[in-house]
């Protein structure tokens, strides 16, 4: 079989390294070092360089001067601020998908809102309603807040993965029930609906990751 070239094996090191990120392998402060990392997947360190020179592109790492990368460890103004954003952002994409959605579009949305509505498992429930804001935010047809947002949400996915928790009957159902307010703006064409919904719905999601992260904290004060 013909040798891997280095652009496969920067590809595959990056997927490797995302994932250990992700899933939590790496923890948040953990420095990464080439030549670990390459022993550890069985390359030269050349692919690991040009993967973690991507991954610090897509947020999952952070490059610290003459330290070399670390896994992002985040504050609770950092996330925050994340949230301020997407709540922004979500917001504008739910808005111009009540306007720009095609029927095709809305029905997949209302069959994923429906699978979404009867799943039992955490990690794909999650993964549909990821399925759903993202299939929200390519009928809003703006690339540049799609790839804005992208980057957003690995910032999210990486901070509350530390603080995850299954989700519990109270949260499943409020979630379900924006999801389903939200498409339901959608299909109206009613983008003042839409643009409002998607907005308190990213506050609830932050409500969530700040009891996680600071319980008598979010007893004690308000988030915004």
């Amino acid at each position: 079989m013909p040798t891997q070239q280095p652009a496969g094996l920067a590809t595959h090191a990056f997927a490797q390294l995302r994932d250990a990120i992700i899933g939590g392998e790496l923890a948040p402060g953990e420095p990464l070092y080439e030549i670990h990392l390459a022993s550890q997947l069985g390359m030269s360190r050349t692919p690991i360089r040009e993967a973690l020179k991507l991954l610090a592109q897509d947020g999952y790492v952070e490059l610290l001067p003459t330290r070399g990368y670390t896994v992002p460890k985040r504050s609770h103004d950092d996330i925050r601020e994340f949230f301020e954003l997407r709540a922004i952002l979500e917001a504008g994409a739910s808005r111009h998908a009540a306007l720009r959605a095609t029927d095709a579009e809305i029905a997949q949305l209302e069959k994923l809102s429906e699978r979404y509505e009867r799943e039992k498992n955490d990690e794909k429930w999650n993964q549909l309603g990821h399925e759903f804001h993202s299939l929200i935010i390519a009928a809003a047809r703006n690339s540049r807040l799609a790839t804005m947002l992208n980057s957003l949400n690995t910032q999210i996915v990486i901070s509350r993965r530390s603080v995850a928790r299954a989700a519990d009957a109270g949260r499943r159902a409020t979630a379900i029930r924006d999801h389903r307010a939200i498409l339901d703006a959608i299909k109206a064409r009613d983008d003042v609906r839409a643009e409002k919904l998607a907005g308190e719905h990213v506050w609830r999601s932050y409500e969530t990751t700040l009891k996680s992260y600071s319980p008598d904290l979010f007893v004690s004060k308000k988030i915004r």
